[in-house]
């Protein structure tokens, strides 16, 4: 199993059509690159992205610029070979130091599980040494 720990920033956005799109779309156009990002909805017409940036200081800046509220996190990109249970048994190793996630998305490909997990980030040390890193 490979671990890496990675900044991660929090941002509101509007709950509409679209705004996940445009986001992400001025955001490259002020130079921002990303690892990945996970977004939902939330209440009150709101939704949250959590990205996380090749370079954390090209998205600050454009949140700055753009007057984009942001929030710190801390999240982990973790990845193995494939087998049922692989989520469920780096999800338990978490768990079990009493550290809860705050978003996460996954994907499989080529036979390879890929997670990407966010804690808060006073829990990243805790949250790195129970992974295993």
């Amino acid at each position: 199993m490979s671990v890496k720990r990675i900044a991660v920033h929090c941002a509101d956005i509007e709950d509409k059509p679209g705004s996940l799109q445009k986001f992400l779309a001025q955001s490259s156009m002020s130079g921002v690159d990303y690892l990945c990002f996970s977004a939902f909805s939330c209440s009150d017409n709101r939704s949250r992205v959590y990205v996380s940036a090749k370079d954390p200081k090209s998205f600050e800046d454009f949140a700055r610029e753009a007057g984009i509220k942001i929030t710190e996190a801390t999240g982990f990109i973790i990845g193995g070979e494939d087998h049922a249970g692989a989520a469920a048994n780096v999800l338990k190793r978490l768990a079990e130091k009493d550290i809860r996630g705050i978003t996460g998305a996954a994907m499989v490909c080529d036979n390879r599980y890929h997670l990407f997990v966010v804690v808060n980030a006073k829990d990243a040390d805790r949250a790195q040494k129970a992974l295993g890193n």
